[in-house]
């Protein structure tokens, strides 16, 4: 008997369905975010051939904005990748589809969180490398920069060993980072399910209504509390792994928090 929350061939079946869709849905959007570098080469290549008389691609600094731009506009774009939910006709077909609400979560968490962000820096880098290859006035590579910057970090932290008494850790100084990135991207997704119009804006407006909110609150806090004087090296290594440490676990928590949040949109959704 096929357990009703969760089944291996049922949930792959459902799970090939759903990239399929996935892609034709949404291959206009992966060309222009996956190709911006593509796109900047191009347009970069133009203009300088046009106003400079030269061929020049464009600059280190140029391609690593677009990068991150890129990786921003992948982000609002989660409130796109399932909208379709909130449509009655579209929502309510795949309301019929033969699969449970937890393997429909799951699929769209792994979409989400994997298949999208490994897609698109796969992309990236492809493209980056080709660019490489072919223009010698390309530069360095994306990757290479970062190998190289995570390298530097590596050493600094090294010997910031030798030198104090806590041991840092590149991956745990970059943890509150990369949770922070996965709650970015549960967000937009998770409002964009909620929101049948204006996804993108109301996104934004419960993330200003919150910001004051924190803000208010930990000021009032800071008020009220007593100025806390730093005497002793130690006390500021200490203060800084505190806050890396509550940092990582308040993240951890806010996207477990919206990973329900979505489950519990997809099990409540009616047309």
């Amino acid at each position: 008997m096929k357990s009703e929350v969760f089944n291996g061939q049922r949930f792959w079946t459902y799970f090939k369905y759903d990239l399929t869709q996935m892609w034709r849905n949404h291959v206009k959007a992966a060309i222009l975010i996956g190709f911006s570098g593509l796109i900047l080469y191009i347009l970069g290549i133009a203009f300088n051939a046009v106003f400079d008389q030269v061929w020049a691609a464009p600059g280190f600094g140029s391609r690593v904005a677009v990068f991150f731009v890129a990786c921003f506009a992948l982000e609002l774009y989660q409130t796109r990748t399932y909208g379709y939910l909130t449509n009655r006709k579209k929502g309510a077909s795949w309301l019929m589809l033969p699969a449970s609400s937890f393997e429909k979560w799951l699929s769209m968490i792994l979409m989400t969180l994997v298949i999208i962000p490994v897609a698109f820096l796969a992309t990236y880098a492809i493209i980056d490398a080709i660019l490489a290859a072919v223009d010698p006035t390309y530069g360095q590579l994306l990757i290479g920069a970062a190998k190289t910057a995570i390298a530097h970090a590596q050493q600094s932290l090294a010997e910031a060993n030798g030198e104090y008494s806590t041991t840092w850790n590149l991956g745990v100084m970059a943890a509150p980072a990369i949770i922070g990135y996965i709650c970015n991207f549960l967000y937009f997704l998770l409002c964009g399910i909620s929101f049948k119009r204006n996804k993108i804006l109301w996104a934004f407006i419960i993330l200003f209504v919150f910001s004051v909110a924190f803000s208010t609150v930990m000021t009032m806090m800071g008020l009220q509390t007593d100025y806390y004087e730093i005497n002793e090296l130690s006390e500021a290594e200490a203060l800084i792994r505190s806050v890396i440490r509550w940092s990582t676990l308040a993240s951890g928590v806010l996207a477990v928090g919206l990973a329900c949040g979505i489950f519990y949109r997809i099990k409540t959704l009616k047309h």
